[in-house]
Formats: C-alpha cells, sequence, structure tokens
C-alpha cells in the first residue's frame, strides 16, 4: 500500500492553536485518503502531544521523523494557504526526492497542481 504524506500548518501562537492544528491535520488525512485511496500520514497530527515545539532538539527530532516519513510516501497533499518553515522544508524535500506535489485547500479542493 503507498503512503500520502499530508503537509499542513502546525505553528500557531498558543499551545491551543497548535493542538487545534493538529485536529485540523487529523481531518486532513481522512481528505487524503478519500481522494487517493491509500493510506495517508499526518506525523504533525500526533507528535506535538509527544514533544514540545518550543524545544529546538524536539522540533529537531519531530522535523526529522517527517522528513523520513516523507521519504516512504509516494506523495505529498498540502493543505491550506499558508505554508510554514516546516512545510517549506517538507515541500523541498519532496522536490528533491521526486514525489508529486499536489496543493489542496483548507476544504479538500484542488487549488493547483505540480
Amino acid at each position: 500500500m503507498s503512503l500520502t504524506y499530508v503537509c499542513s500548518p502546525l505553528s500557531a501562537p498558543t499551545r491551543a492553536g497548535i493542538l487545534a492544528n493538529a485536529a485540523k491535520a487529523v481531518t486532513y488525512m481522512t481528505y487524503a485518503e478519500k481522494e487517493f485511496g491509500d493510506r495517508a500520514v499526518a506525523p504533525h497530527a500526533y507528535l506535538p502531544y509527544l514533544l514540545d515545539d518550543e524545544v529546538p532538539e524536539e522540533r529537531a527530532l519531530a522535523l526529522d521523523f517527517g522528513q523520513k516519513l516523507l521519504a516512504m510516501c509516494s506523495r505529498l497533499v498540502v493543505y491550506g494557504s499558508r505554508i510554514s518553515s516546516g512545510m517549506r522544508g517538507e515541500i523541498t524535500a519532496a522536490e528533491r526526492l521526486g514525489i508529486p506535489i499536489y496543493y489542496r485547500n483548507g476544504a479538500g479542493r484542488l487549488e493547483d497542481a505540480m
């Protein structure tokens, strides 16, 4: 089974905002699974419950985990209209690995495709 990597913003000014964005990632996983018919992964949907993005070592660990997971995926789908620094790193990695990238807005509709 192939994997779809979900890329969406996590950062926010408050912990509550971060957790709200993590919850949105779960919704985006559902959209991606319906659209592409395979398993969708979004490490930022659960890592905020395990690691603190404000602690540099923990943020680095989370980003490294995401990059390794992305390398196992057959596509990357970007949700939302804001590209965070973490998302920019994931998009750049996908480009470097030759992984197709799809852009969707928050409702899961096509905005653009690469």
